[in-house]
């Protein structure tokens, strides 16, 4: 338990590397995620989810309106080891209530495995991804990190809670610019019944960390997962 709560307040402080000084962007985005076990090899998952946007970056003025709505799909095979390896794609749309939308279409190739520190159980995992959006294209680089434990004994049941917490670094870059941002999240979930499961979080995302015009959002998450 006191690596986990050292993890936390690590990530904690990792988060505010560089953070901007402006007000934050407050969103809220909730969703819902489905897993198909296939065999003992391969699986897929479903999922579709939305933006809904409160404030301006930086101003901390009111903007309320739905910013984006996005479906994903991802194939996954599990290695020796319980490494997986994961293909994916994306299609969200911008802005889907305004007269002028955008769109994107993103394909995302993941390796993750589970690492083991002081007795604790590290989820990482690393993603190539190639965004092709309406106003330009860019590749991203990304690693994550997590750690999630139950509130109530060493193992999770029906109707108890558990806690999570994470950190990820994401590189964006093209032929014109690069960028830099970094994802703390800290959330609670429920596990509701076997196979379902409802988590809340809170993410702080500061991102522009190259530049010296950075912005900070706080997201709001709300996700039900379900899984056969």
């Amino acid at each position: 338990m006191y690596f986990t709560k050292g993890l936390v307040i690590c990530l904690f402080f990792i988060s505010f590397l560089g953070q901007s000084q402006n007000k934050p962007s407050i969103r809220w985005e909730p969703g819902l995620s489905f897993t198909k076990k296939i065999d003992s090899r391969w699986s897929y998952n479903m999922s579709i989810s939305g933006r809904q946007r409160f404030t301006n970056f930086g101003e901390g003025e009111s903007n309320n309106k739905t910013d984006r709505w996005e479906i994903k799909s991802f194939g996954t095979y599990t290695l020796l080891g319980g490494k997986k390896l994961s293909l994916g794609y994306m299609y969200r749309t911008v802005d889907p209530f305004e007269q002028v939308s955008g769109w994107e279409h993103r394909i995302t190739q993941q390796f993750a495995f589970i690492t083991n520190f002081g007795g604790y159980r590290l989820g990482n995992k690393f993603r190539i991804e190639q965004r092709i959006r309406s106003s330009d294209y860019l590749t991203r680089l990304r690693y994550a990190i997590s750690n999630d434990f139950p509130l109530q004994g060493e193992n999770l049941d029906p109707k108890e809670f558990y806690l999570i917490a994470g950190n990820e670094l994401v590189y964006a870059f093209n032929q014109f610019e690069d960028e830099l941002e970094n994802r703390f999240s800290f959330g609670i979930g429920r596990l509701v019944k076997k196979g379902q499961k409802l988590q809340f979080s809170v993410v702080s995302r500061n991102s522009d960390l190259i530049s010296s015009n950075r912005d900070h959002i706080i997201q709001f998450e709300s996700v039900y997962y379900f899984s056969l």
